[in-house]
C-alpha cells in the first residue's frame, strides 16, 4: 500500500455539481492549488505506484474499487502526483489522465486525511 496526506484543499477543488476531484503533489502551480486536492507522497513512494482496473484507494475510510485507469494516470501520478478521480459512469471516451471508481458516492476529502492506494 502507498499513501498520501492531503495537506491543503483549493477553494474551488470541490464542485457539488462534478463528482470529481483533481489531485496534484505540492509541486503544483498556484493556479493549480485552487481547484486541486495537494497530497502529499512519502519519500517518493508515488514512483512506485501502478495503478489499474482492480485496484482499491480508500479515501477518508471509504474504499473505492477502480474501474478504469487512463493511459496518463500513473507517469502522471508517479511524477506530479496528478490524477482525476471520477466518482461516475465511464464515459465513452474516458479522460486519459482519470481513474473511474465505484462506488459513486463523493468523499469528504480533509486536510490531514490520507488517501491510501491498494
Amino acid at each position: 500500500m502507498i499513501s498520501s496526506k492531503i495537506i491543503e484543499i483549493g477553494k474551488q477543488a470541490i464542485s457539488k455539481s462534478d463528482p470529481l476531484a483533481i489531485l496534484f503533489d505540492e509541486s503544483a502551480t498556484d493556479d493549480l492549488k485552487q481547484v486541486a486536492i495537494i497530497q502529499q507522497f512519502d519519500k517518493q513512494s508515488n514512483k512506485q505506484l501502478d495503478i489499474k482496473a482492480g485496484s482499491q484507494i480508500e479515501i477518508g475510510g471509504n474504499e473505492y474499487e477502480v474501474k478504469t485507469v487512463g493511459k496518463l494516470v500513473n507517469g502522471n501520478m508517479q511524477n506530479i502526483g496528478h490524477a482525476t478521480l471520477v466518482f461516475d459512469k465511464i464515459p465513452e471516451t474516458p479522460l486519459a489522465s482519470a481513474i473511474y471508481l465505484e462506488p459513486y458516492t463523493f468523499p469528504e476529502f480533509k486536510v490531514g486525511a490520507s488517501i491510501n492506494y491498494k
